[in-house]
């Protein structure tokens, strides 16, 4: 079945070369595409699982799995499907949309999409010294982030931002220093670039500290990802203080790596 569905799409691609945007240039008499759906379940790193209602299947040969990266723009092909179902290994958070396609006719509109979108987490400000370290906590239900003191056993920080004895300034996991900081949870941070986070055996990518300063990925202890970015204010040269200033993104999608351009 696979090969038969191999010949045809390449049928029908045939036929499309030359549309900017088959998904939305192309208009046939088939069937609309409903029940278009991320799988939440299968989806997990960057490979992101697709499912959507199926059409009788005496009326189509099979499913194009049309994404593309914002809400306007032109769709690339994702995944060719014979069933009701389609996958796409993702470079950031996108959108998706689904075409059932017979021969070289296609449905009559493009499905409804659905993403992969992150959600915001507001931008935090907090006062900084050279004596003494601050730590933060992801509040997943507010999208936001609290800072505490990380020597507090009552405070369960997920990453901690302290100065060295050169003045530099570092990030570390929750669970880190457990004499100093025993309230921590047990995280993983990476200051790897792109929008997705290292996978959960990359044991190169993912330290025991990384330099403070522009983006940075952090694994919390209950399969969320965040992609932050941490800058800091002018500082005061006679105080030596200054302030953290830490905002960015979680991806709703327990164990999903996949980010948005900030």
């Amino acid at each position: 079945m696979k090969k038969l569905i191999t010949t045809v799409f390449l049928g029908v691609i045939a036929v499309f070369s030359g549309c900017g945007d088959s998904a939305t240039e192309i208009q046939g008499t088939l069937p609309v595409v409903t029940g278009i759906t991320i799988d939440t379940i299968a989806s997990t790193g960057d490979t992101i699982f697709v499912t959507w209602t199926a059409l009788d299947s005496t009326l189509v040969d099979g499913y194009f799995l049309w994404t593309r990266i914002n809400m306007e723009g032109p769709w690339s092909l994702a995944d060719l499907c014979d069933r009701n179902t389609g996958s796409h290994i993702a470079a950031s958070s996108a959108f998706y949309a689904v075409m059932a396609f017979k021969g070289d006719d296609t449905s009559s509109e493009l499905s409804l999409s659905v993403d992969t979108k992150t959600e915001g987490i507001s931008e935090i400000r907090e006062l900084f010294t050279i004596k003494a370290p601050v730590g933060f906590r992801v509040d997943l239900e507010g999208d936001s982030l609290i800072a505490g003191d990380p020597r507090s056993a009552e405070f369960a920080q997920h990453f901690v931002v302290e100065r060295n004895w050169l003045g530099e300034r570092y990030i570390f996991p929750g669970s880190a220093h457990p004499e100093l900081w025993p309230g921590g949870t047990r995280t993983r941070i990476s200051s790897i670039g792109g929008l997705v986070a290292p996978a959960p055996n990359d044991t190169i990518n993912w330290r025991d500290s990384i330099s403070y300063g522009g983006d940075f990925f952090l694994e919390l202890d209950n399969g969320f990802y965040c992609m932050l970015k941490g800058t800091h204010t002018f500082p005061d040269t006679v105080s030596m203080t200054d302030t953290l200033v830490i905002k960015g993104q979680v991806q709703p999608i327990t164990g999903v790596r996949v980010f948005s351009e900030q």
